[in-house]
């Protein structure tokens, strides 16, 4: 099962803004009437509880939202682009590759984050009409949607997770009790990636997880270390299996109760059932280790064999009881909270990055000149006439531009023309 994928997001682009005049019977002045673009589509992540891989995003990788309609005469605005929501499963993590910043946990069914925003929609011409200029000839092109490199990690969410050493026998019963089919053989490590299944229990189901066997230095990252313990934390309940053919139980029963207490010592007060797994190798060296088991924690042991399916019913009772009891407790929030990305108010700065070149960085003006079709008549003094309202101009002057030097600004360069 994939439990970690990266894929790439872009909001749609927004669409183009409109140079138009209205002309009509007997209204042959009638002005400037071109529509604006409509925005682009933006891309969320949504966390829904039927879906448990992120194996569709094994193969695609990467995912657009729609791009905003074109703004027409008459002051149509162009049509917004549609949003773009993708599926993950709940308890998906996820990160920006580029910064490895979080993003969002999505940890509740129906929890959804916006990843990456549409573009803004160009304006028409009749949006720059002024009293001095009443026919301008120019608009803006639509800004390009948001694009945003993710990694996404399933921290799964189960209802019992599946402890225990390599050849322990998860994976066997795993399939006996539930509708997983996890890959099953005679040597360790059979287990390289969370297995999920379904169990039914009467009129009611849970979930048990298959995750990855341990080893001694787990915690500290020996084997599949961390790849296993980050799942342990999301799991309601415990189910803790010991090999009945192991010369020492309590020793490997500690093993692997020390790495999950090494890695977050907060584990340790999850509910735990202990089964000792294939009785049907010896029923009694199963019934001896039960009881040593027993002994050594303080609560009952469950004898099992998931090849002849003696102990389950048991077993999935007393799994099921204590799923439902969990289930209503509150369940406490994960350590990495949503991260909004809010847009506060952005100053801008001017520096000389080489000879003869001023860069002006600032996302309200960037945004607004690269939108600007510089080619079109006017254009450009329409971009100077809000540089020299948003203090830019003044702020090159201080800085020491020259005429005939370039100002940079986003992928735009002009002349400095004082």
């Amino acid at each position: 099962m994939l439990d970690a994928v990266g894929i790439e997001v872009s909001g749609g682009d927004g669409g183009h803004g409109l140079v138009s005049y209205h002309r009509e019977k007997f209204r042959p002045k009638g002005g400037p009437d071109g529509g604006d673009g409509g925005r682009g589509g933006r891309m969320f992540l949504r966390a829904i509880d039927d879906v448990y891989t992120l194996e569709q995003y094994r193969a695609k990788k990467k995912f657009k939202a729609g791009n905003g309609g074109n703004g027409g005469p008459n002051l149509r605005h162009g049509e917004n682009g549609t949003d773009l929501k993708l599926d993950v499963p709940v308890g998906t993590v996820v990160f920006d590759d580029e910064s490895g910043e979080l993003v969002a946990d999505l940890y509740h069914p129906g929890d959804e984050v916006l990843v990456a925003f549409g573009g803004r929609g160009g304006w028409g011409n009749k949006r720059f009409a002024t009293s001095t200029n009443k026919t301008p000839s120019f608009s803006q092109k639509g800004q390009v949607g948001e694009v945003v490199q993710l990694r996404m990690e399933m921290r799964m969410l189960a209802d019992v997770g599946l402890l225990g050493l390599p050849n322990a026998g998860k994976s066997t019963l795993l399939a006996a009790v539930s509708n997983a089919k996890p890959k099953i053989a005679n040597y360790p490590f059979t287990t390289l990636e969370p297995m999920l299944g379904v169990v039914e229990v009467g009129w009611d189901r849970f979930t048990l997880a298959d995750l990855p066997g341990l080893v001694e230095g787990a915690s500290e990252g020996y084997g599949l270390g961390f790849e296993f313990l980050k799942h342990v934390k999301r799991c309601r309940v415990l189910l803790h299996v010991v090999d009945s053919s192991s010369p020492d139980p309590v020793t490997d029963y500690e093993l692997i109760e020390g790495e999950v207490r090494a890695y977050d010592p907060a584990l340790e007060e999850l509910p735990r059932v202990i089964a000792v797994t294939k009785a049907d190798l010896g029923v009694e060296q199963a019934e001896e280790h039960r009881a040593a088991l027993s002994a050594h924690v303080g609560q009952p042991v469950h004898v099992v064999s998931a090849e002849e399916g003696t102990g389950l019913d048991a077993l999935l009772a007393g799994l099921m009881a204590l799923v439902r009891a969990e289930r209503e407790k509150p369940r406490a929030e994960p350590e990495e909270e949503i991260v909004l990305r809010p847009e506060g108010r952005e100053r801008f700065t001017v520096e000389e990055v080489e000879l003869g070149v001023y860069a002006v960085e600032g996302k309200r003006i960037v945004t607004f000149v690269e939108m600007m079709d510089t080619g079109m008549e006017g254009a450009v003094d329409e971009v100077w006439r809000r540089l020299e309202r948003w203090g830019v101009a003044k702020a090159l002057q201080r800085a020491g531009i020259q005429p005939g030097e370039t100002v940079r600004i986003g992928a735009v360069e002009l002349e400095w023309e004082p």
